[in-house]
């Protein structure tokens, strides 16, 4: 017989030993798997989240074309009513103030629709920020939750073997069985969350790279800002033409 006083471990407690180590091995795998699955939700929430917000601003970009198309349009009408009342006032001066009239309204309302659409556009990527922010953080207290249930594991573990024979206490710290990959310290060093720091938004550009040619008649390059096709440049050689593309030149 095993001498009980010595705690000489016996057959039956080794096996009982073994059969509690392989149990608690198996609830901290359990915890690690919920805590995997939680994670993965989290990221598959950032993956929708993302994905509507990118939807979300190529819909405001295409409101953002209809609004400024309607505006154009306003502009070019009421340029047509006051070409009506000008009549040869057209071959003077009033041909220059009047491009210069219609560049600036169409200046303005090119900074009101750009300051609007940026508006709208840092709207979407601060609501996107916001949930991620928010995911970030029960992404920690999945963790946090997920270390401090092994912890719960590993210290039943301990008080298991000590009930079962004194000599099989393994000590008061480190894993089950010395199993790392059971380990509850493991849980923040292998889920690794970064911080994810606001910060200012660009400008939004439109894509406006050249095409064409430019006003004054020369190819326009690729990288240029210049916008669309020439601009007011008539090809005539009449006194109007000369006098539109040197006003235009300016």
């Amino acid at each position: 017989m095993a001498d009980y006083d010595a705690g000489e471990i016996t057959d039956r407690e080794q096996l009982a030993a073994d059969h509690q180590t392989q149990i608690s091995k198996q609830n901290a795998r359990d915890v690690l798997n919920q805590l995997s699955r939680q994670l993965s939700n989290y990221d598959f929430a950032d993956a929708q989240n993302r994905a509507l917000a990118d939807t979300q601003l190529r819909q405001n970009s295409r409101k953002n074309s209809a609004d400024r198309f309607d505006a154009q349009r306003d502009l070019q009408n009421s340029a047509m009513g006051l070409l009506g009342t000008m009549g040869s006032a057209m071959n003077g001066s009033s041909t220059g103030n009047f491009m210069r009239m219609l560049e600036s309204r169409n200046d303005r309302d090119n900074n009101t629709f750009w300051a609007q659409h940026q508006v709208n556009q840092e709207s979407v990527e601060n609501a996107y920020n916001d949930s991620l922010n928010q995911n970030n953080v029960a992404r920690r207290d999945a963790m946090q939750s997920a270390e401090k249930a092994i912890r719960d594991i590993e210290g039943d573990w301990r008080a298991n073997m000590n009930n079962i024979n004194p000599n099989l206490y393994p000590g008061d710290t480190g894993a089950i069985d010395n199993d790392e990959s059971v380990r509850s310290g493991q849980v923040w060093e292998d889920n690794n969350v970064t911080r994810n720091n606001a910060r200012m938004s660009g400008y939004v550009v439109p894509d406006n790279r050249g095409r064409n040619t430019l006003p004054q008649g020369g190819a326009n390059p690729q990288q240029s800002m210049n916008v669309g096709a020439t601009r007011n440049r008539l090809g005539g050689n009449d006194y109007f033409s000369q006098l539109m593309n040197r006003f235009n030149g300016r």
